[in-house]
């Protein structure tokens, strides 16, 4: 083990040896599943029994401590899958292979090996399976239910598919441990949806495609990073970097555009992207000029730094190379698909007014297909907002843009909001502890990034009021940067022994 030495013991054992050692990407969730079974099973003598509902979800129950059974159960509630990101040249294989873990030289951190670390929520998991089996002689607590659910990061699908009857769900109370910020208390969050605009391309004929020379752009090493908690922040977005670079080059070249890549997933702002096309060979020297020239001025920008002295993008790479030649559209048709991609949004759109530091409202530009093999263009957005409406009235407008151009349009299916209940008595019995633990006042907000609360609180009213989310410092989420801040594990462990063996002063 790497971890072996860490503290609190239990927890860095349960991640390594299950979480990080076990394949888990998002609806791939059978081998973790089957992990987190057996190892119930290995402790079936302490009081711990499972139960699987129809869709997956797995629900853990440690029985009371002697003379605690009175006492009201509490819900940890976490999810099993993983978002799957790696900046190896080579590529990795999530889907057999372990993430493999570090301490950071620092000692402060750990990480992974050029890939997400899938703290995002293997630690939260990894605690709250440990508070079950915590031989402390001086940790009494009422019934302990551990709720890990499926799929959360492709759109809260486990969520959606509880079964709160089958698994005998009856507590009053829960804690999401799916957050990433020591000394914060999380009691709201955003509700989000897809966007998809498609159209149809054919190749241009092939007689048309003499004294062509064709080209690869590519926009890479950017940091990435959550779409919804890091979208504020002054990160690239290596589809829109690569459609500025075009959408340069079209005002004073025709472009034949054979292929786009660039994204992965939804919630994850991409980090690279790769366009291949083709120019007049008499227009290739004015195509390398532009694109060294506004290559130069995102790299001026993007190498400035933020206020706290960081570079903004200190790994940005933008490369124009040679390439054979290959079938590609007309340089009309890729007009229009990099216009598009220049008008399209990303980033925050609207900030709230109650909470000016909380974005609202805002999309991410994830993924861009172009394949002539398919014969096929699409650009996904993942669109967010703290407010329901705000999110749809969002999403049809950037479909309008797509419409404008006569494209196909789809909204996907949206997960709602997760409204604060501020004056909540359970906000306020867990900020007690919180901050006696801590030593210090916590911040209680919302966030904007999806939480199952939202659905969990619809699937079971009785917990609407009574939930709250909680978690250690965890960095740069859905990027292969991603890091776990080794201090605040105790910490939080700590905070929710203190949470759950003072629960019988809840009503």
């Amino acid at each position: 083990m790497v971890l072996e030495n860490l503290r609190p013991k239990n927890v860095w054992s349960i991640f390594e040896k299950i979480f990080a050692s076990t394949p888990r990407p998002s609806n791939y969730e059978d081998r973790i599943r089957a992990k987190i079974v057996d190892w119930a099973a290995r402790n079936v003598k302490k009081g711990i029994t499972c139960k699987q509902d129809p869709a997956g979800n797995v629900l853990l129950r440690m029985k009371a401590s002697p003379g605690c059974e009175k006492w009201p159960h509490i819900v940890l509630q976490g999810h099993m899958d993983m978002v799957c990101e790696t900046s190896r040249p080579e590529g990795y294989d999530f889907l057999y292979e372990p993430i493999h873990v570090r301490i950071d030289p620092d000692g402060e951190w750990i990480s992974a090996e050029g890939t997400t670390l899938g703290a995002d929520d293997g630690i939260g998991a990894s605690i709250a399976l440990a508070l079950l089996v915590d031989d402390d002689p001086s940790f009494a607590h009422g019934s302990i239910d551990v709720l890990l659910t499926f799929a959360e990061e492709t759109g809260l699908e486990g969520a959606y598919k509880l079964d709160p009857a089958a698994l005998g769900i009856e507590a009053r109370y829960l804690i999401n441990v799916d957050s990433e910020e020591l000394g914060v208390i999380t009691i709201g969050s955003a509700g989000g949806g897809s966007v998809r605009l498609e159209t149809t391309i054919v190749p241009e004929e092939q007689g048309s495609l003499q004294s062509l020379s064709w080209f690869e752009l590519a926009v890479s090493g950017l940091r990435g990073g959550h779409s919804g908690v890091d979208i504020h922040l002054p990160r690239a977005n290596a589809i829109k970097l690569v459609a500025r670079l075009l959408g340069a080059v079209i005002e004073k070249a025709e472009v034949f555009l054979s292929a786009w890549d660039g994204g992965t997933r939804s919630n994850a702002i991409p980090r690279s992207s790769i366009a291949q096309f083709a120019v007049y060979m008499s227009d290739k020297k004015t195509l390398e000029d532009i694109v060294k020239l506004e290559s130069a001025k995102i790299e001026h920008y993007f190498k400035g730094k933020s206020s706290g002295g960081e570079m903004l993008e200190p790994d940005i790479a933008i490369t124009l190379r040679d390439l054979g030649s290959a079938p590609c559209i007309s340089s009309c048709k890729t007009a229009e698909i990099v216009r598009l991609a220049n008008g399209l949004p990303s980033g925050p759109h609207r900030f709230s007014p109650a909470t000016p530091s909380l974005v609202e409202t805002s999309d991410n530009l994830a993924i861009v297909k172009v394949s002539l093999k398919e014969g096929h263009c699409e650009f996904l957005l993942g669109v967010r907002s703290n407010i329901d409406d705000e999110l749809e009235s969002f999403r049809r407008s950037i479909a309008s843009i797509g419409q404008l151009a006569s494209w196909q349009t789809k909204l996907g299916e949206v997960y709602p909001a997760w409204p604060p209940e501020s004056d909540s008595a359970f906000t306020g019995f867990v900020r007690e502890k919180y901050e006696k633990r801590l030593g210090k006042p916590v911040d209680v907000r919302a966030v904007h990034a999806g939480l199952e609360c939202s659905i969990i609180a619809r699937k079971m009213p009785m917990l609407a009021r009574n939930i709250i989310s909680i978690g250690p410092e965890v960095q740069n989420a859905h990027s292969p940067a991603e890091r776990a801040r080794i201090a605040d594990v105790q910490v939080l462990y700590d905070i929710l022994k203190d949470i759950l063996r003072a629960a019988y002063q809840l009503p």
